[in-house]
């Protein structure tokens, strides 16, 4: 028997966009990757970009979709794979654990996301 281990539902595709940065000084140095979101979930999501990225690696990630704005999301890289026209698929998670994280704000700005992504995905003319 196969089991699902999401818990929260994925929107692939969305029509997010999206900002990646590394931390602290390493960020300002560092030229930001192009970015483009591949899919969203309340606990992370996953993008395509032109930079390879370690796993366990810290990234700061700004949000915007369908007017709803949320900025400096602490996350984490799990996974980050080569694809074939030389971009890099990157999966990250939500550090909720972190203390700046732990602002209802965003909790409640990423609960709205994912609003906006789910009536985007059933009445695609209506989001807009």
């Amino acid at each position: 028997m196969e089991t699902d281990r999401r818990r929260h539902a994925r929107y692939h595709r969305a029509n997010l966009e999206l900002d990646v940065a590394r931390p602290g000084i390493k960020g300002i140095l560092a030229l930001s990757p192009t970015s483009e979101c591949m899919d969203f979930c309340l606990a992370g999501l996953r993008f395509g970009s032109n930079q390879q990225f370690e796993a366990g690696e810290y990234l700061v990630l700004d949000l915007r979709v369908y007017g709803v704005v949320v900025n400096e999301l602490a996350a984490e890289v799990m996974s980050c794979t080569p694809q074939e026209n030389g971009r890099y698929c990157t999966g990250v998670r939500f550090c909720f654990e972190q203390k700046s994280m732990q602002n209802p704000e965003i909790s409640h700005a990423l609960l709205h996301i994912e609003d906006r992504l789910r009536a985007a995905q059933e009445y695609p003319f209506a989001a807009d």
